[in-house]
């Protein structure tokens, strides 16, 4: 009798407590998907667009969104399937999840390029070749398919040029596709988004690598942190970060509004903690994948802010 009554009071506690945890393991798990499968890089490339047509002033339209967020959706889940060796030694949960979903992954990837293109091929030969680039880079990034004469098969095996080779094609496209989808042509304004985008790229391309290195060390990816160590890369990023910064604002503040150059210089600090932090917490999945390739939501939505505020219009 009093173990039935103990049993009874405590199964509310129980079934309380079941629900909690369903619940958070139902909300990791879309989580997890909506990371790993690149929708979450997608939306951060639509807040990316949506700052380079802030800073270019640019008339922001839903076809940019959509081009700029199908080519970044498209191109990191293609990069995730040919990169299944890295990310089975780096990311087990990553792994997990595209490896159970790769089918549809792959075939989504494929049909959200070619609908980028095809809405590009609608304003041109040059708006069309521009959302070529990524796929391109991407291709000689993760396809084995240099000659074995130059010692690499992949760009991504060769140090320093992994970093720069994604740092120039989303430089170039996130500066001009809005420029072409907008039926515009590119000014001194693009020159600055394609700085600003290359430095913030190449920041966020080594902030994985610094926390991958093990992985890298052990498949043989010589990236910057595996040659230098952590300590020396966070000094290379900084120096990276600060003199972009003065190498933007210095010129770009005569062709760009004084509130465009106030969002580079907030990014440009976000950027900086993202460099600070990394590897000084146990959360370097949470700061590289949620934090840093998020960072256009938060400066995107700030952008947008901005731009719904009327005295603040120029």
């Amino acid at each position: 009798m009093d173990s039935f009554s103990c049993d009874g009071y405590n199964s509310p506690g129980h079934f309380v407590s079941d629900i909690r945890n369903t619940l958070f393991s139902r909300f990791r798990d879309y989580g997890e998907f909506l990371l790993y499968s690149s929708l979450f890089l997608g939306s951060a490339a639509v807040g990316m667009a949506y700052t380079s047509c802030f800073i270019q002033d640019i008339s922001w339209t839903n076809h940019i969104a959509a081009v700029m967020f199908l080519i970044v959706f498209s191109v990191y889940n293609l990069n995730r399937k040919t990169d299944e060796v890295e990310d089975a030694l780096n990311h087990e949960r990553r792994f997990r999840i595209t490896k159970k979903f790769e089918r549809h992954l792959f075939i989504a990837a494929l049909g959200a390029y070619l609908t980028a293109l095809t809405i590009a091929a609608f304003y041109g030969i040059a708006a069309f070749c521009v959302v070529m680039i990524p796929l391109i880079s991407g291709i000689f990034y993760s396809v084995p398919i240099l000659p074995k004469w130059c010692g690499y098969r992949r760009l991504k095996e060769i140090p320093v040029m992994k970093n720069l080779v994604v740092s120039i094609s989303w430089a170039l496209a996130f500066s001009l596709v809005p420029v072409y989808l907008s039926t515009s042509a590119p000014g001194a304004a693009s020159l600055v988004v394609f700085m600003f985008i290359f430095c913030w790229t190449f920041v966020a391309s080594v902030l994985p690598d610094i926390r991958d290195r093990t992985g890298d060390f052990a498949s043989g990816v010589a990236t910057i942190p595996v040659l230098v160590g952590v300590g020396r890369s966070r000094s290379i990023l900084t120096i990276i970060n600060i003199s972009a910064g003065a190498l933007i604002l210095i010129p770009g503040s005569n062709v760009i509004p004084v509130l465009a150059c106030a969002i580079i210089i907030t990014s440009l600090v976000y950027s900086q903690v993202c460099i600070i932090s990394i590897d000084r917490t146990t959360m370097n999945d949470l700061l590289c994948d949620v934090i840093s390739d998020g960072q256009f939501l938060t400066i995107g939505g700030l952008c947008l802010l901005i731009s719904s505020v009327p005295y603040l219009q120029f």
